[in-house]
């Protein structure tokens, strides 16, 4: 893959830091009881007697994304535990251009930013890309100290964010003693399910330390049904099939993050920290096959069952020192460890009860890798900050999957392992230019190289690739408008293919049809290419409060998307391949803000609201409706919080709206989703400074989740609609602190 020119360089933005007004009064603490003059003092007595009184605000989240060099939005503690939430994804949807897929109040949805997934939106675990397999939506929000959001990329973050990029922050080190302890009920639907989460800070010495830990559980239903409709060439219905499903799961998981501070010296520092994971669930359905047009149902009622476990062991160490004349040097490392464990049995019978199939499913996937890093940094006189810095990781996945049905092994000619390894190399450099009080800028290039290799019985892959993404971000301020600036940025970034979009082993259905197709990958696949351009206006308010507008494009080239075509066999086949290019652009607003900072009031009432507008299309395939895969037209939230005076009591909602939309994905095939509306609420009662009751619930509305989908093939053509029937999740925690 060819390499990229970079821009021109760039100057670069000198991070903003938070202001402390330090005032000095010399004063006589008696001098009030005096009634006569006091005598002239000596120097030293003056000296003596001198008060200093220091003044500080603690720097808020707002602060931070005010002072950010990229566009960034920063959510908080208070933000991420204000709804009670047992999972990251109810607290990420409540985010401007973010929104999640699947089932609303269940986990496990795809994270999209700007209605963009699969790989657009990149998602980090403190600053490092998070493990494959692991699903972020399964996170305990305790377990995270911040969320930033970054709607462009930096060079010093790999460019692998067309849309965007997502970091999870796990929790720090206080600054204080502290113990804390929650205790939690929840119900999915199923009855009362307890949890629990714990903390403590401390410091021996030279040595901090952060101890955390929770473990919660749950169980749950699910109802669904779908059907298809076929045409004849001459419109005639030809073709009717109903389904429906019903299923029970269960779940648990467990999580800790133990974190070391280790002050070595005055110039070095070692910060460790350690992620354990594990998760196992079970589930259950029962299914009815109805066909009464059309050929034969290959069965009349289905029923199955499955169990999964997922382990993960994380661990990252980070190594700062300080050196002459301002200079730093940051070195980072690190591991992971990853199994993920499935077993599952699907039985299909026929009308008369015989047993048609019985399919076996047995995998396990091994991801092991290991991670380092670095950073250089230096002050170039009193307005540049240059840095140059490196990333390298490596890692390898085992697979062995056994499919049996009906006691014959599937799929042998390619055999039961697959070994895939992927190889990432990285530079940087970057510079932050403080051109004047009102005008700052960064620039930076980075050069990423990603090797994958993958190999089975059959087949084997090795595909290079390496992409060069320059990056530009300004921020000006206003004159004489000292709440009011306006960014910018230019950038290159990329999506490379999956391993499994690369490798060619397919999966076979067990019953295949143009809405039921094999899958497999396409090992000719090209990275896509992307160049981005944003333009925002920001305007802060007094109390943290802030009214923002966002315009961006983006030019994709290489689109890579997934397209069902009927082989020479006959079968039909899901596979990726390379498209000719698309593009996307948006609006993006937002605003949060106490009633106070906007008119004169005592309510104490806080607001926030966002909404986004997105468009795109895709190159060589007709409109109206060429949209990016999935891509919604539209995402709002609306959300109030309210503060009682004469009780301690807080109460507050939020409602996420997605409007239903449809996406040509090829030139025969449509995809439909229905609109998805989301209501949730909290109240929070506080005994003291050290204990308080939430109780929440999300979904309320509980809407049915909808879908469909068009097949057309030369004027023979079939539509299938999709319901899954959603519930109300409760949940009541219990908040100590000691």
């Amino acid at each position: 893959m060819p390499l990229y020119p970079p821009c021109p360089r760039a100057p670069l933005y000198l991070l903003l830091s938070a202001m402390c007004v330090v005032t000095a009064q010399a004063a006589d603490p008696d001098a009030s009881a005096k009634d006569t003059t006091p005598p002239p003092k000596t120097e030293s007595a003056t000296k003596a007697d001198e008060k200093i009184n220091v003044t500080g605000r603690q720097i808020t989240d707002t602060d931070r994304r005010r002072a950010s060099s990229a566009a960034k939005i920063v959510v908080g503690r208070e933000e991420i535990a204000q709804y009670g939430d047992t999972n990251l994804g109810d607290v990420l949807k409540r985010l401007p251009g973010v929104t999640l897929g699947g089932t609303p109040g269940r986990r496990g949805g795809e994270i999209r930013m700007r209605g963009l997934g699969s790989g657009y939106t990149q998602i980090l675990l403190n600053g490092e890309p998070a493990p494959r397999g692991f699903s972020l939506d399964s996170m305990s929000p305790d377990q995270i100290e911040r969320i930033e959001v970054m709607r462009a990329p930096t060079a010093e973050h790999s460019a692998q964010a067309i849309a965007g990029t997502i970091n999870i922050v796990l929790r720090e080190d206080a600054r204080k003693r502290l113990s804390e302890a929650k205790f939690t009920l929840n119900d999915n639907g199923r009855g009362l399910q307890p949890g629990i989460a714990l903390q403590h800070n401390d410091k021996v010495g030279s040595l901090g330390y952060t101890l955390s830990a929770n473990f919660d559980q749950s169980r749950g239903k699910d109802e669904s049904s779908s059907g298809t409709l076929g045409y004849a060439a001459d419109g005639r219905l030809n073709f009717r099939e109903d389904s429906s499903n019903r299923s029970q799961f269960q779940s648990r998981r467990l999580m800790a993050s133990p974190r070391l501070n280790w002050k070595i010296s005055e110039d070095d520092s070692l910060t460790a920290q350690t992620f354990i994971f594990h998760s196992d669930n079970r589930y259950t359905y029962t299914g009815q096959l109805e066909r009464p047009l059309g050929e034969p149902a290959p069965y009349t009622s289905s029923a199955g069952d499955g169990d999964g476990s997922f382990d993960m062991l994380r661990g990252s160490g980070n190594w700062q020192r300080k050196l002459d004349e301002g200079r730093k040097l940051n070195v980072r490392f690190g591991f992971n460890a990853n199994r993920n464990d499935n077993t599952s049995e699907r039985r299909e019978y026929l009308a008369d009860g015989t047993l048609r199939l019985r399919r076996h499913d047995d995998s396990r996937t091994e991801d092991n890798g290991f991670t380092t890093g670095g950073k250089w940094s230096t002050p170039i006189g009193e307005t540049h900050a240059l840095a140059l810095g490196w990333d390298a990781d490596l890692s390898k996945r085992t697979q062995d999957r056994k499919v049996i049905e009906n006691g014959v092994p599937q799929i042998t000619e390619f055999g039961d392992v697959i070994n895939a390894s992927t190889r990432k190399l990285a530079a940087f450099v970057q510079d932050e230019w403080d051109i004047n009080p009102q005008w700052s800028a960064y620039g930076g290039v980075r050069w990423e190289s990603i090797t994958v290799e993958s190999r089975d019985k059959l087949t084997q892959i090795e595909r290079t690739s390496s992409v060069v993404s320059p990056t530009f971000h300004t921020v000006w301020r206003i004159p004489g408008k000292k709440n009011d600036q306006i960014r910018a940025n230019l950038t290159r970034s990329y999506r490379a293919p999956n391993t499994w979009d690369l490798a060619g082993r397919p999966y076979v259905s067990t019953d295949n049809s143009p809405t039921n197709p094999d899958r497999s990958g396409n090992p000719n696949l090209q990275p896509e290419l992307a160049w981005g351009l944003e333009v925002a206006y920001e305007h802060y308010l007094s109390q943290n409060g802030l009214v923002s507008a966002n315009l961006f494009t983006r030019r994709i080239d290489q689109l890579i998307r997934r397209q069902t075509s009927q082989q020479a066999d006959g079968r039909w086949l899901n596979q990726p391949v390379n498209l000719a290019g698309a593009s996307t652009r948006g609006v993006e607003l937002e605003a949060k803000f106490r009633i106070g900072e906007l008119i004169e009031s005592d309510l104490q009432l806080d607001v926030r609201a966002n909404l986004s507008q997105y468009w795109s299309s895709v190159d060589g395939i007709p409109g109206p409706n060429n949209r990016l895969d999935r891509q919604a037209k539209q995402t709002a939230n609306l959300g109030v919080d309210y503060r009682f005076r004469s009780v301690p009591l807080t109460i507050g909602a939020n409602y996420n709206w997605v409007p239903g939309y449809t996406v040509q994905t090829s030139s025969s095939e449509t995809s439909d989703t229905g609109p998805r509306r989301v209501l949730d609420a909290y109240a929070l009662w506080r005994f003291g400074p050290a204990a308080q009751l939430r109780v929440s619930g999300s979904n309320l509305s509980h809407a049915d989740s909808t879908s469909g989908s068009t097949l057309q093939q030369g004027g023979v053509y079939r539509v299938s609609s999709n319901r899954n029937k959603t519930f109300v999740n409760w949940n009541a925690t219990l908040e100590l602190k000691f």
